[in-house]
């Protein structure tokens, strides 16, 4: 964070094999999602290039999930008629040995897309628009095995909603060559949330959604953003925060939203290039600048962001006719009063007016970012963690103050899940108020691209940790639900 450069997270060291994988005309993609598997019958679903092995298994599961949820939601679109199956095959296909032999597998040599394209499915899953069929890359060391391993069985059903909702769109005709790829991502990925919360009804006969495994499905899901554009011409599936935001969208209003015809009008997405500056220095504020709250006017090393939420706050007090006393900003082992648990590192006293941190805690926070890394010769995923993210920290700070403003102007108690919830969704709409790409008079400080998705990963998982905030009977979803709820709609939908 800076008040005259914008916060950036350190670039992902993605190759072209994963990040920048070019979208064949009629041949699109997504990767993500988590939860745990439900222990019935595996499906029986023909799949040419079928490995038989654990992940293909879910993979078929997963899809016959998802068409059965379609089967039963279709009609309701389309006025009683049926859900017209798919004529093309599944098939699976090992993408390593693509790699180093330079051709298809005689089993799955017949799949349209892969004929146009030989490398496009490497670290990939698609549903090909050419011959109406879904192909994915199994190898064990590519990109859903590795997130499979990692965020669990329902990274999988994740995945291929957002592709049998692609196979939705040639059906309902929603979209055409003139539309964004970003918005057709967009409407796949709300049909992976419609599908979602069929599955958290229990619906989903090999997949059992529970808040639990939600958290992580979504940590998945914010993993497979795009990487930051050059041009306007990189944007493809859409930053992770408008990623989550279909999602969510998706489970909260359902299908008939994601396909209604008005759902494109109603998409607002803030993936957006770096300035130069940004490109320039990186972007990030060190540690310490984030943590220190002086008057950047004043002082060169401090970075911004508690003086800005001071300027945020007092604005908004006064559209309601009240005062607000700027929030000190303190190093602390605990909050000295006013958490939730005792194992809380960081939190607002009202007694004092300080939002506390513990050294340890912001130092976690700060680097809590995990990349994708890709090796350029075997196109093997690597999940780096620890990587920086200044405004995955700046989050943690804004819902403190969102706390004192609770404390400052309803008397509100912070300890509650109610007081959680409202925190995070004050931080949204003030999000919303620095999320511009240059800086100004009345705006010295913003966010640079990344910082949404920082942020958004700090929701997930720092605010609601122990050390942190404390879970307070809500899920990552719901405090997703709530920072959205605030960055689209503002301080009085909180």
């Amino acid at each position: 964070m800076n008040r005259q450069r914008r916060l950036r997270r350190t670039a992902a060291l993605l190759t072209a094999a994963v990040a920048t994988v070019a979208v064949l005309q009629g041949c699109t993609r997504l990767v993500g999602g988590t939860g745990t598997q439900a222990t019935v019958a595996g499906a029986d679903l023909p799949v040419a290039g079928d490995s038989h092995g654990a992940f293909d298994t879910q993979v078929k599961n997963a899809l016959s999930d998802v068409l059965q949820f379609w089967e039963a939601t279709y009609p309701k679109l389309t006025g009683g008629k049926s859900f017209p199956p798919l004529q093309g095959k599944f098939y699976s296909v090992d993408g390593l040995t693509v790699l180093k032999s330079g051709k298809a597998p005689a089993a799955v040599a017949g799949e349209k897309c892969l004929a146009k394209q030989l490398d496009f499915i490497v670290d990939n899953a698609a549903y090909c628009e050419l011959d109406d069929s879904v192909i994915w890359d199994r190898s064990p060391q590519h990109l859903l095995p590795v997130l499979e391993r990692t965020y669990g069985p329902a990274v999988v059903a994740l995945v291929f909603a957002h592709e049998i909702g692609h196979a939705l769109q040639a059906r309902l005709g929603t979209v055409g060559d003139q539309t964004p790829t970003i918005d057709a991502e967009s409407q796949a990925d709300c049909a992976a949330g419609a599908f979602a919360a069929y599955a958290l009804a229990g619906k989903a006969p090999h997949f059992r959604l529970t808040g639990a495994s939600i958290n992580a499905a979504l940590d998945g899901y914010l993993l497979v953003r795009d990487s930051t554009p050059e041009s306007p011409e990189d944007i493809s599936h859409g930053n992770g925060f408008d990623r989550l935001s279909a999602l969510q969208d998706g489970i909260d209003k359902g299908a008939a939203y994601c396909y209604s015809s008005g759902y494109f009008a109603s998409r607002n997405f803030t993936e957006r290039g770096f300035s130069d500056a940004d490109r320039a220095n990186g972007g990030n504020q060190t540690l310490a600048q984030v943590l220190d709250p002086d008057d950047p006017t004043k002082d060169d090393q401090a970075g911004g962001l508690e003086f800005d939420l001071n300027r945020f706050w007092a604005a908004a007090g006064k559209s309601i006719s009240q005062t607000f006393i700027p929030v000190k900003f303190a190093e602390a082992d605990h909050p000295k009063c006013g958490a939730a648990d005792a194992a809380s590192e960081f939190g607002y006293c009202p007694t004092d007016n300080t939002v506390y941190y513990s050294q340890n805690f912001a130092m976690q926070a700060y680097y809590s970012i995990t990349e994708l890394v890709a090796d350029p010769h075997t196109a093997n995923i690597t999940l780096q963690g620890g990587q920086p993210g200044d405004f995955a920290l700046g989050e943690l700070i804004s819902v403190g103050w969102g706390m004192a403003a609770q404390s400052q102007f309803f008397r509100a108690s912070t300890t509650t899940q109610k007081a959680l919830i409202a925190a995070v969704c004050y931080s949204g709409a003030y999000a919303a108020n620095i999320n511009i790409a240059d800086t100004s008079k009345a705006h010295p400080f913003v966010l640079s691209a990344p910082d949404m998705d920082e942020a958004t990963s700090s929701v997930l998982d720092q605010v609601g940790s122990a050390a942190g905030f404390g879970p307070r009977n809500t899920s990552g979803l719901d405090r997703v639900k709530a920072f959205l709820t605030g960055y689209t709609s503002g301080l009085g939908a909180c």
